[in-house]
């Protein structure tokens, strides 16, 4: 959704960016094809064909190399990131992870499966109706071609749609300081005459959209220093603080709150 830019009525929030532009260094997987020399993966070509091909990434600027940092939406749009060998295409499951503490903890956003009842026998599939649950989204069909490009989103606010609570606090609860993503399934692929299919996991472009934190006290995030990420917020409402997180010097009359649409809570 659009951000609320005015400050002057109510909470405000700062447009979305990218954020994993200028974090490339902040990026790890656990598995990537290629690292301690050539391998060599096939995939469908054409009717009843495949084509194989090498992977490399001893060097991570060659051509042949499929490191984690491909993901980027600014690398180009033949590459990709890639797995050691697994077993299979696209993942039947995965869940979306967040940390609020910097990685030292984490807790599951959402959860993703062509069946969640099998892959998730715990986690509800309806959409929840409190800021406090998940859920899991039931993944479309992949349709006769596993290998081909699929598209996954994951709009944190997005799954509270129907929680009965205003938007300020669901960005409040929203927040986070990282995101992983675990695959734990992988997908069938078909069988065809002659050498068998490859089984991966792929990865071609990863966007995390979203802004700093500023619990409704900014309409604009800061850079720490030259091109880095934006990550202070340019705070109003007499707020301090990278976040926005309590009142500036000689403004203490009253204490801090986060703002609330049609309330700024000005300290």
């Amino acid at each position: 959704s659009q951000a609320q830019t005015d400050c002057s009525w109510g909470a405000c929030y700062p447009p979305s960016n990218d954020l994993l532009l200028g974090r490339s260094h902040q990026l790890h997987t656990s598995s990537t094809c290629g690292l301690t020399g050539s391998e060599v993966y096939c995939t469908p070509y054409q009717l009843r064909r495949m084509k194989c091909c090498p992977c490399d990434s001893r060097n991570p600027n060659g051509q042949l190399a499929h490191t984690i940092q491909e993901v980027l939406s600014t690398s180009a749009p033949d590459r990709w990131w890639q797995s050691k060998k697994m077993n299979g295409p696209r993942p039947s499951a995965l869940v979306i992870e967040r940390t609020l503490d910097n990685g030292r903890t984490w807790e599951p956003a959402l959860h993703l499966a062509t069946d969640c009842r099998r892959a998730f026998p715990r986690v509800p599939t309806a959409t929840p109706l409190t800021l406090e649950d998940t859920y899991c989204y039931t993944l479309p069909p992949i349709g006769t071609n596993p290998y081909q490009d699929h598209t996954i989103e994951f709009s944190p606010l997005r799954q509270y749609a129907y929680v009965p609570t205003p938007n300020s606090q669901k960005i409040e609860v929203s927040g986070l300081t990282g995101l992983r993503v675990r695959l734990t399934e992988l997908g069938d692929v078909p069988r065809l005459p002659g050498r068998s299919l490859s089984r991966f996991y792929a990865l071609k472009e990863m966007r995390v959209m979203g802004s700093c934190m500023c619990h409704g006290h900014a309409n604009r995030c800061l850079p720490e220093t030259h091109n880095s990420p934006l990550s202070n917020c340019d705070c109003q409402h007499n707020t301090a603080g990278m976040n926005c997180e309590r009142c500036a010097e000689l403004y203490n009359d009253l204490p801090w709150r986060p703002a609330e649409e049609g309330n700024t809570h000005t300290c």
